[in-house]
């Protein structure tokens, strides 16, 4: 669940985090946050599998998510 879940809420978060802190314009983020973001999605969900406990998996996801989140809100 973490793996697949927890690591495409964590990557798409990232990713508009990164749409809205660089450029005031979108779309060549958006655009290009289905290539990049199915790379980082399958770099966080390799990185679940080295974690040795499922909680810190979690918290870690939810940590990048929640401060994405923090950007994107503010």
């Amino acid at each position: 669940m973490a793996a697949i879940f927890g690591a495409y809420i964590a990557a798409m978060s990232l990713h508009v985090a990164l749409a809205k802190v660089a450029m005031p314009n979108e779309t060549p983020i958006v655009l290009s946050g289905s290539y990049t973001g199915f790379v980082v999605w399958v770099g966080l969900m390799v990185m679940v599998y080295f974690i040795k406990k499922a909680w810190h998996a979690w918290l870690l996801l939810l940590a990048i998510s929640f401060f994405s989140g923090l950007i994107i809100f503010f």
